[in-house]
């Protein structure tokens, strides 16, 4: 691989050589079809290996990928700013792909953007699932993904509402299909109706378990709700 980078980068300065005399140098970072992987230029210094990498501020360009950027490949060389670099694209992949992890992850773990153009198993505000882990790997290692689902926002809004309370209990349960535990649920108490100052709320198969911490009153007491699905 550090021959093929060496290659890129050699290529990557006789195309400059060309350009600065006048030439124009073609090469696939422009027009045609691609088929699982392109040649783009590296917008910054790429240090490592299988980072995943966004849209550069340039067509043809390519920069690494934080958490909320999203995602168009894994970049599979390294090298300095200006380098063709080959970038495997992670909706047409045509095969699995590694990447470096910033956490730890099990296998069968979806895998979502992070820091400095890595992957985790935690699925941060504004973060975009990468795929599924293969095998389980530590934080600082690399990890072999199954690219299904790749650019798809980590999180995504699955129902919400406001519930009204129907009787004088702590505890009810609202009938919601459709959710698991794996889902994340907030609520809040939106009308209070004695003396109930918070409301818990849990997941299960059935729908969404609300918990007073009082009694609550029928037709008065009502709960805004939101669940949210892990892509």
């Amino acid at each position: 691989m550090k021959n093929k980078s060496k290659i890129s980068r050699a290529v990557s300065r006789i195309f400059g050589l060309l350009h600065d005399n006048g030439f124009l140098a073609f090469c696939n970072i422009a027009e045609g079809t691609h088929a699982g992987a392109i040649t783009m230029r590296a917008g910054c210094a790429i240090e490592s290996q299988n980072l995943i990498v966004k849209q550069g501020e340039i067509d043809g360009e390519f920069l690494v990928a934080d958490v909320a950027d999203k995602p168009i490949g894994v970049c599979v060389d390294e090298g300095v700013k200006g380098d063709g670099m080959s970038v495997i694209l992670g909706g047409c992949a045509e095969s699995t792909f590694v990447c470096k992890t910033s956490s730890d992850i099990t296998a069968g773990d979806s895998v979502y953007t992070s820091v400095g153009g890595k992957v985790s198993s935690i699925a941060r505000n504004g973060s975009y699932k990468v795929g599924v882990a293969l095998h389980s790997a530590t934080a600082g290692s690399v990890v072999e993904i199954d690219p299904v689902g790749f650019g798809t926002s980590a999180l995504a809004i699955h129902s919400c509402g406001e519930y009204v309370w129907n009787s004088s209990l702590n505890t009810e349960i609202l009938s919601l299909s459709g959710v698991s535990e794996k889902d994340i649920v907030i609520a809040s108490l939106s009308a209070i109706g004695g003396s109930e100052k918070y409301v818990r709320a849990s997941l299960s198969e059935e729908g969404i378990t609300f918990t007073l911490d009082a009694s609550g009153t029928a037709d008065t007491t009502k709960i805004s709700w939101i669940v949210i699905r892990k892509n």
